[in-house]
């Protein structure tokens, strides 16, 4: 196989892991009270874009798929102050006429906490503050890989707001993964959702959201984790149904609507919200 083809197979993996439904927000939990996230998407590119934007297929009818299961939690330490986690795992696979393989483990595990810095016109209106640590609990040696496997962390600003019949979030944020396996790897992640309510017990939600990868490496086809630069957003649309209370689940389809040095893949995803 071509290394060119090789080098873009694997450049699939790591946007997929970076990015993923945008659960959080700049609202507060509030004290004692917590949020869980249950999350299910199935994912699959055939195709990628070079860094100069040129769309090629894989080569040997190749294909990348991933399914993920990812549980978020938010926990109210005080009104202002939130604890927030991720734990995600993923079984992917790439095969193509030659050669199949798979790896089912942990990505990057994240924890930290989320404040609530301002909240204006009558609590309609939130601006928050999020720090999180990214902490690799899976081996180095899987293929296809689920990270980087070093250590990491993020600084985001969330703005949130609501009016009865609709809410936005707007996210902005910086991660910075640390070692001297790969370099330095610094990252701008952006987040745009807006949400509109069709009555009482539905409601449709777009969300455009994506990852800028900011440093240059030698890449090696043997390990995809090393594909350090790169560009990809992604378009998602879902439809939520109440299930009980403030507890809802979602539907939806997502698709990469640009992409630099990534493959371009799209897939299906299934979220609940459950309050308590």
């Amino acid at each position: 196989m071509n290394i060119k083809a090789i080098k873009f197979i694997f450049a699939t993996i790591i946007p997929f892991f970076m990015v993923q439904y945008a659960i959080a927000s700049g609202f507060p939990m509030r004290k004692g009270k917590a949020l869980l996230a249950p999350y299910l998407s199935y994912f699959v590119a055939n195709q990628y874009r070079d860094l100069k934007g040129q769309k090629y297929d894989y080569a040997n009818n190749g294909k990348y798929s991933s399914f993920t299961m990812q549980l978020y939690m938010e926990y109210g330490i005080t009104d202002h102050l939130d604890l927030v986690a991720k734990l995600p795992l993923t079984a992917a696979q790439f095969k193509d006429n030659v050669q199949r393989n798979s790896n089912t483990a942990l990505s990057d595990v994240e924890i930290g906490f989320k404040y609530n810095l301002l909240e204006f016109n009558q609590k309609k209106y939130f601006l928050s503050a999020q720090a999180l640590a990214a902490i690799p609990l899976y081996g180095k040696n899987g293929n296809p890989s689920t990270g980087y496997g070093q250590f990491g962390s993020e600084l985001k600003l969330l703005f949130s707001g609501s009016i009865p019949a609709a809410y936005f979030n707007v996210e902005a944020g910086y991660r910075q993964y640390f070692g001297n396996r790969f370099g330095n790897v610094g990252q701008v992640s952006y987040i745009a959702t807006s949400g509109l309510h069709l009555g009482k017990n539905n409601q449709v939600m777009g969300e455009i959201n994506g990852i800028s990868s900011l440093r240059s490496n030698l890449f090696n086809p043997e390990n995809p984790a090393t594909n350090t630069e790169f560009t990809f957003i992604k378009a998602n649309i879902s439809f939520g149904q109440r299930i009980t209370g403030d507890n809802w689940i979602f539907a939806g389809l997502f698709h990469d609507i640009l992409n630099r040095n990534s493959g371009i893949g799209q897939g299906v995803a299934l979220t609940g919200i459950i309050r308590f």
